[in-house]
């Protein structure tokens, strides 16, 4: 029974660990989004031809986690098409621009990205103004291709769980785990968060430690999705989980839990 218990707590730590992948983050954002994305810093600027859309083979990827992983589970990763997802059931990894935010710059404001960021200043909603303007980051894109990876690489090494779940999402609500708490709340979906405050991190090393949690929540337009989205007792356990997750991995900044 101890060797058991043994087992199991050292399963939770593996699953938990930290994804390097960066090598393959890069690859795919320097494939499809690092052109445009840079183009927007330079001029402000979003036009209807960037962010082409395209497919990848999990086979196209290099790191030696992807590899293992693709041995076991290949996928297609589908790019600018859709939302950021990973299915198991379909076998599909999907990597995005946010389009709701592609749409709304070029549709009420012509493209210009800086004008709408402006408008929605000048209205007093700075986060939500932030909140579109990161959409465009380096940060962002690249976390949210971290985030989906590791899902994939965590489903596929460790008994299917994401798979699992999906198989018998019928059982509760999309939004919800069997226990009745929000999916964003559960570990599996901090454990993906966790990578987009990898990326955040190393686009704001110069003032990680001065920034505070809700610096870092308006910096990510994906961890305040999650916050808004929580209440009461299972936000105040999110946020204590997730910050004990960001000490473990030494993403924790001096300023954060203040």
């Amino acid at each position: 029974m101890k060797e058991f218990i043994k087992n199991k707590i050292r399963e939770s730590l593996i699953e938990e660990r930290l994804m390097n992948v960066d090598d393959d983050v890069d690859y795919i954002y320097d494939k499809f989004f690092r052109k445009d994305i840079e183009e927007i810093k330079s001029t402000g600027v979003v036009v209807a031809s960037m962010f082409n859309n395209g497919n990848l083979d999990t086979s196209d990827l290099e790191s030696r986690l992807s590899q293992k992983t693709n041995k076991l589970n290949p996928c297609i990763i589908i790019v600018n098409t859709s939302s950021n997802y990973y299915s198991p059931t379909s076998k599909l990894i999907s990597v995005s621009v946010n389009n709701n935010a592609l749409d709304f710059v070029l549709d009420n404001h012509g493209g210009d990205l800086k004008k709408a960021v402006s408008e929605i200043e000048n209205s007093g909603d700075i986060r939500q103004a932030k909140n579109l303007e990161n959409e465009f980051s380096e940060s962002k894109i690249k976390g949210s291709i971290h985030h989906e990876l590791a899902h994939w690489i965590d489903d596929t090494l460790h008994n299917k769980h994401i798979h699992n779940r999906a198989i018998k999402a019928g059982e509760t609500s999309g939004d919800m785990t069997k226990g009745g708490l929000p999916i964003n709340a559960d570990k599996l979906e901090i454990q993906g968060q966790i990578h987009n405050i990898v990326q955040l991190k190393k686009e704001y090393k110069d003032v990680w430690d001065d920034l505070s949690f809700e610096d870092l929540i308006r910096l990510s337009p994906t961890i305040k999705t999650v916050e808004k989205k929580l209440q009461g007792d299972v936000k105040v356990k999110w946020k204590r989980d997730l910050l004990t997750r960001m000490h473990r991995e030494g993403l924790l900044g001096k300023n954060m839990v203040n």
